[in-house]
């Protein structure tokens, strides 16, 4: 699974270039990238913190489609067309963005093909995910859908090679709101996978100890 670390992926040269058309601004916990209907002319680049990226149901109930780490490239959908957004993205810890007009970023990647082929393939691996956590929301257990979500979750944060993770920050409530589970379940189900040795919590932050067994609880069938 292709990583969605975008800065990452990018030559420092390249990196540096591309921060250079940006305005950094700071967001703190709870304040907002952009919400639903604002308008929608400019791509974001994360640089420290932590996002979420959701719509409300019409009685006002939270639907997180993602979270966004350090690295990650988010608000492209709707800029090519310049149209109003249709998701709103929010801190969900004190953050830092930076923030290109989409005219600015599309001469930019004209000038960059191979940052073109990095783009597609992060949004590729996105959308792939995006779909496959359909297909569990659908199909699977409680249990099974929160272990998947975090070996995915895992995948996109770390990478495959990576087995010594750095702890990840999300609460109880956000993981339950995002695998469509109740937060007194997704607490039960945490508990369950740590007392087994699939993960550690440590101060709110979850670590993934054993990303192999994690993945046999994700393919159990309900």
């Amino acid at each position: 699974m292709v990583t969605t670390d975008f800065l990452g992926r990018l030559g420092e040269e390249t990196r540096c270039a591309l921060l250079a058309l940006a305005t950094r601004r700071p967001l703190s916990k709870g304040a907002y990238a952009y919400r639903v209907s604002d308008p929608g002319d400019a791509v974001y680049l994360l640089i420290a913190g932590r996002i979420k990226t959701y719509k409300l149901t019409p009685d006002g109930r939270e639907v997180i489609l993602w979270f966004g780490f350090p690295g990650e490239v988010f608000g492209l959908v709707e800029a090519p067309h310049h149209k109003g957004r249709m998701v709103s993205v929010e801190a969900c810890e004190p953050s830092e963005v930076a923030e290109i007009s989409s005219a600015k970023f599309r001469e930019f990647l004209a000038a960059h093909p191979d940052v073109s082929q990095i783009l597609v393939q992060i949004m590729a691996s996105r959308l792939g995910m995006l779909a496959n956590r359909l297909v569990y929301l659908m199909a699977d257990d409680a249990e099974a859908r929160i272990a998947k979500f975090l070996v995915d979750l895992a995948a996109r944060y770390h990478g495959p090679a990576n087995r010594d993770a750095r702890p990840i920050g999300l609460t109880h409530q956000e993981i339950a709101d995002i695998t469509g589970v109740q937060r007194q379940t997704a607490t039960r189900i945490l508990g369950r996978l740590t007392e087994r040795g699939a993960l550690s919590v440590r101060y709110r932050k979850i670590s993934i100890r054993d990303r192999d067994l994690l993945s046999r609880y994700a393919s159990r069938q309900p």
